[in-house]
Formats: structure tokens, C-alpha cells, sequence
């Protein structure tokens, strides 16, 4: 059986005393709060907002026709729609060849503008000529497993809302992502995600499909809502700027702290270096016939970040692999390592995007052990200060082992990868 809660006597005198004042206050606060907390549900948030929620088309100049959507609701101002980067990146990379314009519930439809860009975070603010109506309230998320609600215009289909739950703040992605355990289809992105009240707490921003999605928390949001419009022109560089400065202090915090390590057959290597990096095991199944056998492990982090439809940049992989045999001889194990030595970057990347990649080798020492290493950068040629970095290392000198670490990095800053590779290498060790 609980007991009451004692306090003091001259605790009591003085709350009684301020009755009518600061206890008061927030008693009176707190009944007013509840009483007005209408939870609304699925039905009631659309039949509220769905006028305050628009279709974002990006249109070819030539044709005239859509060449994407996405999704925004009213912000900050009367005629100002919050959005997605990724939304509106085709007519911020070609203005020339795109516009943007908004379609409202009602069939109103006209152009929009650049406002304001934050493109590490995804998001983005256009404004039109002419008040789309009343901003829509913003606040923080709710409680982990507490419902939230995603508007927007999936598939071009019609405004629709999707019911889920808070699934929490990514650690993983820099707590710049809302685990939605709803679905968000291709469309819906930028529109808002509400709470059970009504009130904007994240912006929708993409889906990794099976009912899991991600939602931007308005926190972010929040620091473009007294932004001055920017022109058109020069936004590239802003966004550049944005990534780059990002992208360096990414890097620096993880110099900055301590790396955790872990041993693969004999050598001590660095683990997890950020709470955004997962590690894995990725060793092959061993077959008797292979007559040699690998052991390999695989970290990446989840920094997804939109740049252009063929560029998403803050990816940061690094893998280690320790291969052995007893029975190859020297020239088959050296073909075979050799043939498991290579990195190189995917995605939809073209001459048109980035430059040839410029490598250097060169043979370093760690330790007691000689490696053999090569460091490559390709620039990207509308993104100054921005590329992708490809290092790869292999333990020499060894006829029937070897040992390889690879580390890619890509859309960043030249300087600071060439830092985190320096630190990797210090923090390799050889065990006897």
C-alpha cells in the first residue's frame, strides 16, 4: 500500500498563500489545456487541414506537363508552403527547363517561387503569389508509440491521410528522422505529418516500404520560418555549402571521440566509430572446395542524403576482410586477393554529374606490417567542394594471408576524409 507524498508545512503556507497566483495559474493552465486538447483522429484532422495541404508539381517548360509531385502545407505565411528538397530539386538543378506550381483540394492552381532551402535535412519552403490560407500550427513529436497522422497526394491519386505511430528519433540518422510505422507512398512527400490534435509535428519525407517510413521532426523546419526569399540563381552554391559544412562536421565529431575496436583473425580494428554506424558480420559461408577461407566485416552509416536524382551524398562504408589458405599456392592466393582488393561507388552518377576519378598509391607502414594503399576523388562539377572519396589498403609481403580495409565515402569534403583515413590507419593494430 503507497504512502502520501509529505511536505513540508511552510510549502503548503506558501502555495496557499499564492492560490490565486502562480498555483492557481497552473492549475487553471492545465484544466484550460485539457479541456481544449481535442483529439481528433484520422477523419478529423483531414476534414480540418485538407485545404491547407497542396499538390507541388514540378512542370516541363517545353511540354507543359508534370515531370514529378510532391506534397506541401501552409507555413509560417499565408501564401508559404513547407516542402521536401527532393520535392522541388529538379527545378532548383534547371530552372530553365521547370517550374513549380501548387494545386489546391479546390482545382486552384498557380506558380510558386524559392523561398529557402535546407537541403541536409530535406526541406524546403516555396511561396506563391497570392494566400493559400492560415499557416498550420507546428510542435514536437509525441511520445514514442503515440499515433501520428501523414497527409499528402500519393500517386498522384488525390489528397489522402495515412494513420500510424511514433516510432522514435533515429539515432542512426543523426536524429534527423521519425521512424513512421504507416505508409507513405511516392507523392506524399512533404506533406505533414500531424498529431493526434492536430497539430504539425514532422514533414513526410520517405519511405523504405512494408509500412516503415520517415518523417522529418519540425525542429528543423522551424529555422526557415523567418527566412528572407532567395533567389534562384546561386542556390546550387548555398546548397553546397550547406553539405559541405555538414559533411565536415560529421567527420570532425567522429575524430573527435573514441573509437571502440574489434579483432578480425589477428588484427585490431576500429568498430563502430559513431552512433550512426552499424557494423556486420559479412563473411562468406566457408565450402570445403574453396580451399581458402574469408572472414569479413561491414559498417555503414544510414545518412542518406538527397542531392540530385542521380547523387545521394553523407554515405559512409567501410569494410575489413582477413582471407587465409593453407593449400593455394602463392600465385592462385595472389590472384584471388587481388581480385577481392577493389571499391568502387554505385549509383546513377555520370559524366554529366562528376569527373574521372584521380587516384595516388602508395606503400605505407603500420606498425610492423606494410600495406599497400591507394586513395581516389572525383569532383562533383555543379557541387564545388563536394565529391566522393574511394580508399582502399592491403596488408603485402604475406604469401598465405592478407588483409584489406576499404573505406568510401561519398559527397564530401576532400580534406576531412583524408583525415578520418589517416585515423583509421593509426588506429589499425597487428597482434601477435
Amino acid at each position: 500500500m503507497g504512502s502520501r507524498p509529505r511536505y513540508p508545512l511552510e510549502h503548503l503556507v506558501r502555495c496557499g498563500r499564492r492560490l490565486l497566483g502562480l498555483c492557481a495559474s497552473v492549475l487553471v493552465f492545465a484544466l484550460i489545456r485539457q479541456a481544449g486538447a481535442e483529439t481528433l483522429g484520422s477523419q478529423g484532422i483531414f476534414e480540418r487541414h485538407e485545404h491547407a495541404v497542396f499538390q507541388i508539381r514540378v512542370i516541363n517548360r517545353e511540354t507543359g506537363k508534370k515531370s514529378s509531385i510532391g506534397s506541401g502545407f501552409v507555413f509560417a505565411a499565408p501564401n508559404r508552403l513547407a516542402t521536401n528538397y527532393h520535392v522541388v530539386s529538379q527545378y532548383i538543378e534547371k530552372p530553365d527547363d521547370y517550374e513549380l506550381r501548387y494545386l489546391a483540394v479546390d482545382g486552384g492552381e498557380g506558380r510558386l517561387q524559392l523561398v529557402a532551402i535546407d537541403a541536409v535535412h530535406d526541406l524546403a519552403v516555396v511561396a506563391a503569389d497570392q494566400p493559400l490560407g492560415n499557416p498550420l500550427a507546428i510542435g514536437q513529436p509525441p511520445a514514442k508509440g503515440a499515433s501520428l497522422y501523414a497527409m499528402g497526394n500519393p500517386l498522384d491519386l488525390g489528397l489522402t491521410i495515412a494513420a500510424g505511430t511514433n516510432g522514435g528519433v533515429l539515432s542512426q540518422t543523426d536524429e534527423s528522422r521519425i521512424l513512421f510505422s504507416g505508409s507513405l507512398n511516392p507523392g506524399m512527400s512533404g506533406g505533414p505529418t500531424f498529431d493526434e490534435y492536430g497539430t504539425v509535428v514532422g514533414v513526410n519525407v520517405s519511405t523504405a516500404r512494408n509500412d516503415i517510413s520517415f518523417i522529418v521532426p519540425t525542429r528543423f523546419l522551424a529555422r526557415l520560418a523567418s527566412t528572407a526569399p532567395e533567389a534562384i540563381d546561386g542556390a546550387l552554391g548555398r546548397i553546397s555549402r550547406q553539405i559541405r559544412e555538414y559533411q565536415i562536421g560529421y567527420v570532425q565529431g567522429m575524430l573527435a571521440a573514441a573509437w571502440p575496436s574489434t579483432s578480425i583473425r589477428g588484427v585490431l580494428v576500429p568498430g563502430s566509430i559513431s552512433p550512426t554506424v552499424r557494423c556486420w558480420d559479412a563473411s562468406p559461408k566457408s565450402k570445403p572446395e574453396n580451399l581458402y577461407r574469408q572472414y569479413s566485416i561491414s559498417c555503414k552509416n544510414e545518412n542518406n542524403i538527397f542531392l540530385t536524382d542521380r547523387l545521394e551524398v553523407g554515405k559512409i562504408v567501410y569494410e575489413y576482410t582477413w582471407l587465409e589458405s593453407q593449400q593455394l599456392e602463392p600465385a592462385r592466393f595472389y590472384r584471388l586477393y587481388e581480385a577481392l582488393n577493389n571499391s568502387q561507388f554505385g549509383g546513377r552518377a555520370d559524366e554529366d554529374d562528376v569527373t574521372r576519378f584521380v587516384c595516388d598509391t602508395r606503400f605505407v607502414t603500420i606498425g610492423t606490417e606494410n600495406l599497400k594503399a591507394t586513395v581516389c576523388y572525383r569532383a562533383y562539377k555543379n557541387y564545388q567542394g563536394l565529391g566522393d572519396v574511394l580508399f582502399t589498403s592491403a596488408l603485402i609481403g604475406h604469401p598465405q594471408s592478407g588483409f584489406i580495409f576499404n573505406l568510401d565515402l561519398s559527397g564530401t569534403d576532400l580534406s576531412a576524409a583524408l583525415q578520418l583515413i589517416e585515423r583509421f590507419l593509426r588506429e589499425l593494430q597487428w597482434q601477435d
